[in-house]
């Protein structure tokens, strides 16, 4: 009740009221069983604490979800008619004599919000972050003087999953704080992926020409290809 609010864990405040409940309900009805009419008493009013108590878990975990920001403490504010925001000596006791209470399906929808624009927020971090290990690496191509790129298929593999997961996210009703950021990086990863796909395309083709070219007779039967080879050749 005294500590700072946000410290509190909402899957462990679930599974010990949860606790409560079913270790009050079956000791209680062992001691009516037992007719120990003094201890029951004790145990009816524990009962009732825990049960005065329950109604309140779903609001307090919606406000203790991962990825509540100062927008969504602003919607339960607005909601509440009263300033709602963790501050220091933010604590349960605090939130109890505000009587959030009567909020609850407000409060639970913000949470609901809160949750899934952060499940958003975490999938763009991981995609980013998935991209650090991602390497194209260079093998000398015969004889040539030069190299060939290698390592696209991983990159390809990683690029389809995420334009799909990208796109997806876009059609999502949450999206909206991160709009303009999931915009870019679709556009970032198409790009990405059309500059791979031309990559190979030339690539394929210059290395099958290559060898072809390479021969002195080749040249002499086909002078008009050969110089028209030798100009992308050098570029390349």
């Amino acid at each position: 009740m005294e500590d700072d609010f946000l410290s509190i864990d909402p899957t462990k405040l679930e599974e010990t009221v949860g606790d409560a409940q079913r270790t009050i309900n079956k000791n209680l009805k062992m001691f009516r069983n037992k007719n120990m009419a003094k201890i029951a008493n004790v145990a009816e009013v524990i009962q009732e604490k825990i049960s005065d108590f329950a109604p309140q878990v779903p609001m307090l975990c919606a406000m203790l979800t991962e990825g509540m920001k100062d927008r969504h403490w602003t919607a339960i504010s607005e909601a509440a008619g009263v300033e709602v925001k963790p501050y220091e000596g933010f604590t349960l006791k605090s939130i109890q004599q505000m009587n959030l209470i009567k909020h609850t399906e407000a409060i639970e929808t913000v949470g609901d919000r809160a949750g899934k624009e952060y499940n958003i927020e975490k999938s763009l971090e991981k995609m980013k972050l998935e991209w650090e290990n991602v390497f194209l690496s260079l093998k000398p191509f015969k004889t040539s003087g030069t190299s060939t790129v290698l390592g696209f298929d991983d990159a390809g593999a990683i690029l389809d999953e995420q334009i799909v997961l990208t796109q997806t996210m876009q059609f999502s009703s949450f999206k909206k704080p991160f709009e303009e950021e999931l915009e870019e990086w679709n556009a970032t990863l198409i790009t990405v992926q059309d500059v791979i796909e031309e990559w190979l395309r030339c690539q394929r083709d210059w290395a099958y020409l290559q060898p072809i070219f390479d021969s002195n007779d080749i040249t002499k039967q086909l002078p008009a290809e050969s110089k028209k080879f030798k100009t992308v050749d050098k570029k390349w």
